[in-house]
């Protein structure tokens, strides 16, 4: 069993950087929460596989989300992935519609800065319902940057491996088309059962790769009583109070790792005070 990982690699001599991911307790911790159907959980393997393959490119501190929205059965799939390389992952589907799994599908890239950075979101057409593809489509037209990558998903398990020329170097064209040939011929069960150490030489025989240390990846939720309750404040005063007065307390659970958060009428008073400071302060004390 491969350990859970996104490990680096560049191309010695030639503008190419690559990372490999594996994902195998981590997936798991992800499915025992997001439950998928199981005619979706590849849809959601890939999503979260690539979103730990692009923080590979952030530098900042935060989280980068591989979102899915279509009218069909599907109507969002989103992985997750922080700077950290903690990971998790939401599927939600519509029931008794009778329509195609992915209708009208749109696949958005989001950075989310947690230092009070801009937020930025890249919008890519998913048309045949393929992770990788749009992908490579969207770092193509949006970044300028020539990408390839190739996922796989195994029963309990899920990997990725991505391939891109580094920005402002340049590169043959006859070099970048013999490394992505190289690595177009990797199956899924190689790209599922070895690590870097085996997969690359087998691949790059005649290449010299300098491989980076792996960096662990986890299961992890970023939720808190904290975000739960400007999310509350984010609905207003009046909706919250209404909440209360029918159930007496508000009960929040997360749907990314089911912790549940419990907001009673003092709770939700300290909501609404005027310094976010002190609500920030009251509920991280309990």
């Amino acid at each position: 069993m491969l350990a859970d990982k996104l490990q680096k690699f560049i191309f010695e001599g030639c503008p190419v950087k690559g990372s490999l991911v594996h994902l195998h307790s981590s997936w798991q911790d992800v499915c025992a929460s997001a439950r998928p159907p199981e005619e979706f959980t590849s849809l959601l393997a890939e999503a979260v596989c690539s979103a730990v393959l692009l923080t590979s490119n952030i530098k900042f501190q935060g989280s980068v989300s591989l979102q899915i929205q279509s009218e069909g059965r599907v109507s969002l799939v989103l992985g997750q992935c922080t700077d950290l390389r903690e990971i998790r992952g939401i599927i939600r589907t519509r029931d008794n519609v009778e329509s195609p799994s992915m209708k009208n599908p749109i696949l958005s890239i989001n950075l989310e800065p947690s230092d009070g950075g801009q937020p930025y979101q890249g919008i890519v057409a998913f048309p045949e319902g393929d992770v990788a593809g749009a992908l490579e489509e969207y770092f193509s037209r949006s970044e300028q940057l020539d990408t390839r990558i190739w996922l796989a998903v195994g029963d309990h398990c899920c990997s990725g491996l991505m391939l891109q020329k580094m920005p402002g170097q340049s590169i043959e064209t006859d070099s970048w088309n013999r490394i992505t040939a190289l690595s177009s011929t990797v199956s899924s069960r190689e790209l599922l059962d070895l690590d870097a150490n085996e997969l690359l030489p087998k691949l790059f025989f005649e290449e010299s790769i300098r491989l980076f240390d792996p960096q662990p990846v986890r299961f992890g939720c970023q939720c808190s009583k904290i975000k739960v309750g400007q999310m509350l404040r984010g609905l207003g005063e009046d909706e919250a109070s209404s909440i209360i007065e029918q159930d007496g307390e508000i009960n929040v659970r997360c749907e990314y790792c089911g912790q549940a958060y419990l907001f009673d009428r003092v709770d939700t008073a300290h909501l609404f005070v005027a310094d976010e400071h002190m609500v920030a302060q009251s509920l991280s004390e309990q």
